[in-house]
């Protein structure tokens, strides 16, 4: 009897303990609604005061008008004057006017311009074989919608979503996650890795090496500094790791629309793509 009791109790404690895990996870903070109202409304301005030929930012980050720097814009206009503007303008970009100003920059390095005039650039990656400044190239292009400017869960459609985004920037929660997980998270979408299907599948626009660079920054942006371990999974051990070959079968199976130029391991090189090393 008493053997029976130690095991009833013994599972009383294990669900317990489960169904505090599963709240803890729900209780996650993502940013509040109010915040989210803002930042959508504040976006949508934005796309109004470029059709009017307006500069000036409301979402994003101070000092930087998003609309300025990647749309076109009227001759002698500056990011200082900010003005920018569809309506009015020549068909030139604020890139176009760094390249000829600043002097012989490549095209990678031009298109780079704009973003690494007001955003942070890293010295040191936490993902052997992957660069975090290109990595926010492409979260800049593609991941702001949803996880906003500096990773915060307050894009223009997080109001839209459930569950929410959640901020990328937390060490407490993104520092548990495996290398491998934020990767399949990234290429197969969240369902790869059993976190939400709203977080759709991009392996049918970035490369691996692309992802990896993204994965980078995302360690770079963390608030508590993320400590590299002997055991992650990298772009330079990934080939030698089962695990990423299992998922790799699972997720590309599934992308039904990769072929072409998108290589589903190694690297790529061209435009801002550069190798591991």
């Amino acid at each position: 009897m008493k053997g029976l009791l130690k095991a009833a109790v013994l599972v009383l404690v294990v669900l317990f303990a489960a169904s505090f895990a599963i709240a803890a996870e729900e209780k996650r903070p993502v940013q509040p609604d109010d915040v989210l109202k803002k930042a959508r409304d504040n976006y949508g301005k934005e796309s109004v005061d470029m059709l009017d030929g307006k500069g000036g930012t409301t979402y994003g980050i101070k000092g930087y008008d998003y609309l300025t720097g990647v749309g076109k814009r009227s001759k002698g206009a500056t990011i200082e004057k900010l003005e920018s503007g569809y309506a009015k303008g020549t068909g030139k970009t604020e890139m176009w006017d760094r390249k000829k100003t600043v002097g012989k920059l490549s095209e990678a390095e031009a298109r780079d311009q704009w973003t690494n005039s007001w955003s942070a650039t890293f010295a040191k990656s936490g993902v052997a074989g992957a660069d975090p400044n290109q990595g926010k190239q492409w979260f800049y292009f593609y991941c702001v919608s949803c996880h906003g400017w500096q990773g915060q869960g307050d894009g223009p459609n997080a109001i839209e979503m459930d569950p929410r985004p959640r901020p990328l920037t937390k060490g407490d929660y993104m520092n548990k996650r495996t290398n491998l997980q934020i990767f399949g998270a990234i290429k197969g979408g969240g369902g790869a890795v059993e976190l939400a299907d709203v977080m759709p599948a991009w392996g049918n626009v970035l490369l691996d090496q692309d992802i990896w660079n993204v994965v980078a920054f995302l360690r770079a942006i963390s608030d508590a500094p993320y400590q590299p371990s002997a055991n992650d999974v990298t772009p330079l051990n990934a080939n030698k790791s089962a695990e990423f070959k299992e998922l790799q079968e699972i997720v590309e199976a599934q992308l039904g629309g990769r072929g072409g130029d998108l290589k589903g391991g190694g690297f790529v090189e061209g435009g801002n793509r550069k190798a591991a090393k």
